[in-house]
């Protein structure tokens, strides 16, 4: 398994014991340690973290080893939850473990044992965002290398391959959406627009910890918009004397991002799983 950098201890609501310090332990021995206070949740995204960062939504595959890891951990576990922007049943068909929870387009929507949950009323928005994405196939079929993208409660539009476009695109999307009513909200590589709706991973991830009443939560992620399941876990460490592990991967977050350790790449992530289901197993 690739190594992973100790930066700081995990978050936790009271005091760690002096024993519990005394010797490091290896990456996947710290997450076990974590999760062996019950009730304990295991948080983490897909791409850049699961599955290779790639220029098409629809080229991202999820190892089969990261799925088979998952389901293990799922047998220890109060909830093995995937956190990603991602539509949450389009989740669920990519990762192929049925005993998890899919919390999609970052938080907003669950998937659960076959039944998809999404706020009530984005039905109503249905027709505004199909006009506005037609409007934006449009006005941008010019601009080479872009992908749209349909998200259930909104669309995306990837400039991955293009880059030197993205301020364009974005502007064009907030032409359109703006009037509307629809919310536009910039990402890494691509833009959304959306129903305007609340809530972002972070809020999702506390109120699956509050309801779930977890003592303990590893969360795994790599990009900015994992930054607020990051806080919310520390938040919610502190608040309730539960202990948050918060786990960064590759370079895409800043050395500043409030993580406690950092793993090198999604294969990084896959055998760390894999080792900590070893763990808890054992």
């Amino acid at each position: 398994m690739t190594p992973a950098t100790m930066m700081t201890p995990a978050t936790r609501g009271t005091d760690i014991a002096p024993e519990m310090q005394a010797a490091p332990l290896t990456t996947a021995a710290r997450v076990a340690e974590v999760l062996r206070v019950s009730p304990a949740a295991l948080f983490v995204d897909i791409d850049g973290t699961l599955s290779p960062t790639v220029a098409s939504p629809y080229e991202a595959r999820v190892a089969p080893e990261c799925g088979a890891a998952l389901r293990r951990l799922s047998a220890h576990l109060a909830a093995v939850c995937v956190l990603t922007g991602r539509p949450a049943d389009e989740a669920w068909r990519l990762v192929g473990v049925s005993e998890a929870i899919y919390l999609g387009n970052h938080g907003i929507e669950t998937w659960y044992q076959g039944e998809l949950l999404r706020p009530a009323g984005i039905e109503r928005f249905h027709a505004r965002l199909a006009r506005a994405q037609s409007m934006l196939r449009h006005a941008l079929s010019n601009v080479p290398g872009l992908i749209f993208e349909d998200k259930g409660i909104g669309f995306a539009i990837h400039y991955g391959r293009a880059p030197s476009v993205g301020d364009d695109v974005i502007a064009a999307a907030r032409s359109v959406a703006r009037r509307r009513g629809l919310q536009v909200i910039p990402r890494t590589d691509h833009v959304e627009v959306r129903a305007p709706v609340k809530g972002d991973k972070g809020t999702a991830l506390q109120k699956l910890a509050t309801t779930r009443r977890l003592r303990s939560l590893v969360v795994i992620g790599d990009d900015s918009v994992d930054i607020p399941a990051f806080e919310a876990a520390r938040a919610y460490a502190l608040a309730s004397g539960a202990t948050a592990l918060r786990i960064g991967v590759g370079r895409r977050l800043h050395d500043l991002a409030p993580v406690d350790l950092w793993v090198a790449d999604t294969d990084a992530v896959c055998a760390l799983l894999s080792d900590a289901a070893d763990e808890l197993s054992g």
